[in-house]
């Protein structure tokens, strides 16, 4: 009979992976306040100047359900307070990458782009491929002429609705990005091949509240409208994610009977825009930007104004 493997401690993992972390030149601090629900770890370290930030859960339950819904929460409120560049929690009695692939893969599906949920065994693998993301980062000038790029873009099409045809769809993404983030948002754009039904996530600050928001955004070159099944997976997303509302984009617009299918609570969650309102957008960044008009209103006036409220 095999015997049977001795469980590990809290403290010995987070010693261990606080290890891990430091010889790779991180600082690591420990969080253990009982009055307010941090992350167990925070590692931090500069790369190419710039601040590079994880935020590190622990959970050891037999539940793994209830331990990862907690370990997101924890996370979730963590990265409303703190940007974190890598949000971990580690699952110490979840040993099987098998089972991990079909239980947890929904929770990374509806959860932001940046989370990752690894167990013991994956632990050394994991520590393995973080430089390989940091360097990503140590391109900032790429970035940094990237958001040069989008911003002379929105000028453009603040100008000339016209120039929207000549964008890419992934040039209109980051486009849209960064005028969000002009405007006060702070911006999450999606990686392409993984945004779990979301483009663009939006996060800010009204009346002391946090609040997030998501956009879908299509812009098909072939002057395809959006139909029924996209809006309704969007409208899933929405609440999936547990966001406050959610900005369908579409630049060809929506075919005749894209709301049909939704229910009441569906369309009370969701608002529509076409060319018209990303024109808007660009020049409500313009003239924010060249310090000659403040928006009246909240963040989310700004964003929700002339769009198509199924509920009115």
């Amino acid at each position: 009979m095999k015997d049977k493997e001795p469980a590990v401690t809290e403290a010995e993992v987070a010693a261990k992976l606080a290890m891990l972390l430091l010889k790779m030149g991180f600082k690591v601090d420990s969080n253990h306040n009982s009055r307010v629900r941090t992350p167990d770890l925070i590692a931090e370290k500069k790369v190419d100047g710039l601040d590079y930030k994880i935020a590190i859960e622990l959970k050891n339950s037999t539940d793994v359900n209830q331990a990862v819904r907690a370990g997101i929460d924890t996370l979730n409120n963590a990265s409303k307070i703190k940007r974190y560049d890598k949000l971990l929690l580690l699952l110490m009695n979840n040993r099987s990458s098998g089972r991990k692939s079909v239980q947890l893969q929904n929770y990374l599906h509806n959860n932001p782009t940046n989370l990752e949920i690894i167990n013991l065994e994956e632990l050394e693998k994991w520590s393995e491929s973080l430089p390989d993301e940091q360097t990503a980062k140590e391109f900032n000038e790429v970035i940094y002429y990237i958001k040069i790029l989008s911003k002379k873009l929105i000028e453009l099409v603040a100008r000339n609705p016209d120039n929207l045809k000549q964008l890419e769809w992934r040039d209109l993404e980051r486009t849209i990005a960064e005028l969000f983030e002009g405007i006060g948002f702070k911006t999450t754009l999606t990686p392409s091949s993984k945004d779990g039904g979301k483009d663009v996530i939006l996060e800010c600050t009204i009346d002391e509240i946090n609040k997030s928001y998501i956009i879908e955004i299509k812009h098909w070159r072939s002057g395809q409208k959006v139909g029924q099944n996209a809006v309704k997976e969007f409208t899933q997303v929405i609440f999936n994610e547990k966001r406050e509302k959610g900005l369908f984009l579409s630049t060809y617009g929506f075919s005749n009977n894209y709301y049909e299918s939704l229910t009441e609570k569906e369309k009370s969650v969701i608002r529509f825009g076409e060319q018209n309102k990303i024109v808007e957008l660009c020049r409500t960044y313009e003239k924010i930007n060249s310090g000659i008009w403040n928006p009246i209103g909240s963040l989310e006036d700004v964003l929700f104004a002339n769009t198509v409220d199924l509920k009115g």
